[in-house]
């Protein structure tokens, strides 16, 4: 996997907690198909083969979520937290609802906005590197950056290590 999650093992708790954290922000402005693709592709990653639809069924409960995955540090909670934001991405649009949502995570797993707002540009410029690398034009991927609220300094860089 990419550079953002090399070396953070989850344990099932946190894997559930994961999950039921996606479906939740999903569901602040409705579950749109690729949203719901990319939950269930991490569940399957993740060696799960229980059904996903049940443990959803089971609810969300952030203080308990946040106390499972504090637990496994803060690479755990900021790999997270950036999930939620390529979650956020996975439609196409970052709604208020969504914004609501992960800043409300983001309190309960003891971030201040500032470090929010960092994960959420490490999200977006992994989200540039991947089209960096799809799509080889610089141009492009200059424009969409712009788009993404990137820095100049952060596009050129996803250039730099994608192309």
């Amino acid at each position: 996997m990419h550079e953002l999650y090399e070396g953070i093992e989850l344990d099932e708790a946190q894997t559930e907690a994961v999950c039921r954290g996606l479906f939740d922000l999903a569901a602040a402005d409705g579950v749109h198909e690729t949203e719901l693709a990319l939950i269930h592709d991490f569940y399957r990653g993740s060696g799960k083969s229980d059904d996903l639809e049940a443990l959803v069924k089971q609810g969300f409960d952030l203080e308990a979520t946040a106390k499972t995955l504090t637990a496994g540090g803060g690479e755990v909670v900021e790999a997270f937290l950036i999930s939620c934001y390529l979650l956020i991405y996975a439609d196409g649009e970052f709604s208020d609802a969504e914004r609501k949502r992960i800043g409300e995570y983001g309190d309960a797993l003891g971030l201040d906005a500032a470090r929010l707002e960092h994960l959420h540009v490490e999200a977006r410029r992994y989200l540039l590197g991947q089209l960096a690398q799809a799509l080889r034009n610089a141009d492009a991927v200059r424009e969409v950056g712009r788009e993404l609220g990137l820095s100049d300094e952060a596009i050129e860089d996803s250039l730099d290590k994608e192309g």
